[in-house]
Formats: C-alpha cells, structure tokens, sequence
C-alpha cells in the first residue's frame, strides 16, 4: 500500500474515485482527441495519458510514435485492449453515468425526443429544440443537485471534489449549451454517449507504429526518459485536484522531456482564469470541458 506521501503525489495514484482497490475508471474516452491531431506535428513522439486508450489510438493512426501511460493498471490493461480493437466495457464513470441517465425521464427527458435531439446536425436548430424540450425548471434543479459538492464527495475523493467550481451544475449547463450551438449532434459520439450510452464507431486505421503502453505515474516516467524525448503531450486532467507540490514536479518533469517547440494538450473541469486564445475548450465536442489548455 503506497504511504501518505505516495498518495499526495499523485490524486490518480490510488485509481479509485473514493479511494479504494484499482479499478476500470473510464470505459469511454471524454477526450476529443480532433484536438490533439489538428494540435500536433505530423509524425510527433507523443506522451499521452492512456484513459480508454481512444486519444493513443487516434493519435498512432494518425502516424505519431505514441507512449501511452496509465498510473492505474486496471485501465492500462484496457486502453491496451481497446487498442486493439478490443470489446467497449463500462467503468465506474459510465455505471453513475448510467444512473443519472435513468432520472431523466423524471425531468421529461423521454428516449423519443433524445433520439430526435440527436438526429439533427444543425446546430441553431438544435439550440433551438434542447431549449425548448429539455431545458427545464426540473432539469436544472436536477442537475445542480447531482454536481453539488456535498452530493459529489459520496462519490468522488474530497481532493478532486475541492478542486471543482462552485455551481458545477451552472456551469455544465453552460457548456452543454455551447456545445449544442457548435457542433452536430449526428455525428458527435460524445452527445450520443452522454445521452444515451451509446457508442459511435471509431473507424480509425491500424497504427503504423504499435502504441508503447507503460504503467506508471506521469512525474514519475517523465523524469526517468531522456531530454528532449517527446515532442507532443496529451495530459488529460490529471492535474485536477493534485496538490501543488505534484503540478510543479510534473512541470519539471515535462520541461526536461520536452524537445524544442514541444505542444502540450491539459485539460481541466475548472474553469479558466481569463480568456485565451489557447483555452480551445469550445471546440473539444466532448462537451465538459472548462479548460483544454493548447500550448
């Protein structure tokens, strides 16, 4: 069992949302990874957090030489199957996922006007049905109830639930709706999943260069790779509810294994400080995101 220490290292190290035994966090990726590809140089050496494995993926098909690195080794193992094409299986995200799905009948939200919602691909015209036919008094208190935080730390460890903003419900709200108002729902599979817990195909190609999978602490791999070893880093959020200590150690680490002009792709629940020409945020059609920091 890792001590104290170990633990305030990484929020991620335990791979448990309260804190117990490893286990499948993440069985589909909320990750656009159109983000990463339209961010990176062709051919790029890529550190990327594995998650569900689809970002990796993606990326090799595209042609990166892609490191793949998962400090939970329940969710490696399964980027590494779905890498190979292996079978989608939910994980703790999409069992409560599943469950908030399951209460919005109670908000009107029937199966018929969702498949409808999602069917269209314009998107002032889908602003205009999501307003009319789900943004509801019942919905918002809903939701606003269901991202509270001390409804959340039932489920989640208190680190990553500190780390959340005030009003999440808001403020999910709000992306939602900017995301609605940007992207087609027919053919954005993080609308479908979101909604209905379906999966679009993925249809990418087989990578030229297999994915190089590695368990272990991001910090950690980092510092032990030679200088100037990537070119490009996909970091998901895992600096959502880390201890400042361990931000700064990750810094370090990936100013050291960073060639010249290196991108760097973060992602964040929080909301940004300040507007920036590299939050790109709006453009992810995962929806959730307040921050994709692209530097």
């Amino acid at each position: 069992m890792p001590s104290t220490i170990e633990r305030a290292a990484s929020p991620w190290r335990i791979g448990s949302f309260q804190g117990r035994s490893p286990e499948l966090l993440f069985g589909f990726t909320y990750e656009d990874p159109l983000v990463e590809l339209r961010a990176f140089a062709p051919g790029s050496k890529v550190f990327a957090i594995a998650a569900a494995g689809s970002t990796a993926r993606a990326l090799a098909a595209a042609g990166h030489e892609v490191t793949a690195v998962d400090i939970n080794p329940c969710q490696l193992e399964y980027a590494r199957s779905r890498a190979a094409e292996g079978p989608v299986l939910e994980g703790a995200a999409e069992r409560l996922l599943s469950r908030g799905r399951g209460l919005l009948v109670l908000a009107g939200w029937t199966e018929e006007k969702r498949r409808t919602f999602l069917a269209m691909d314009d998107p002032a015209a889908q602003i205009e049905y999501w307003r009319a036919a789900f943004d509801s008094r019942a919905w918002r208190v809903g939701l606003d109830t269901l991202l509270s935080h001390w409804l959340l730390r039932l489920v989640y460890a208190s680190p990553f639930v500190t780390s959340m903003p005030r009003g999440f419900g808001a403020i999910v709200r709000a992306r939602l709706e900017r995301g609605w108002a940007m992207h087609p729902n027919r053919t954005n599979p993080y609308a479908w999943h979101l909604l209905l817990g379906e999966t679009l195909p993925e249809n990418y190609a087989q990578p030229a260069t297999p994915i190089r999978f590695v368990c272990a602490d991001a910090a950690e791999y980092l510092e032990s790779c030679a200088p100037s070893s990537f070119d490009a880093f996909s970091l998901s959020n895992i600096l959502d509810g880390a201890p400042v200590d361990y931000a700064d150690r990750l810094q370090r680490a990936l100013e050291r294994a960073a060639s010249p002009g290196a991108v760097i792709a973060a992602r964040s629940f929080k909301e940004p400080e300040s507007q920036s020409a590299t939050n790109l945020a709006a453009s992810d059609r995962s929806l959730i995101w307040g921050t994709v920091e692209v530097r």
